[in-house]
């Protein structure tokens, strides 16, 4: 059965509430999703630090739609990342592009 995004990100939400702070859900090798609040955000994998994050984007339907295989695989064996800098990336992160 295939997932509706609402679907989707209400799962990702719950299980990722069930984590410490500053724990992403690690989707693909390039990008993670975490919470803000009860907010579901992504960040790009910085390229030059193994645990570097890059920059934030909206999880939104079209990103859902890409990854969608992924997503798939990731919900059968689930792979978070506890990533202590989370907090002050997310201060310094240059705002997320959102596509209308």
């Amino acid at each position: 059965m295939k997932r509706t995004f609402k679907q989707t990100v209400s799962d990702l939400r719950m299980l990722l509430r069930d984590q410490p702070p500053s724990t992403t859900a690690d989707v693909t090798e390039g990008a993670v999703v975490y919470l803000a609040g009860d907010e579901l955000r992504g960040a790009f994998l910085c390229a030059d630090e193994p645990d570097g994050l890059d920059q934030p984007f909206e999880v939104d339907p079209l990103f859902v739609g890409q990854v969608a295989d992924n997503l798939a695989d990731w919900f059968l064996f689930p792979l978070y990342t506890h990533r202590p800098s989370l907090s002050a990336w997310e201060l310094d992160a240059p705002p997320a592009e959102i596509t209308d």
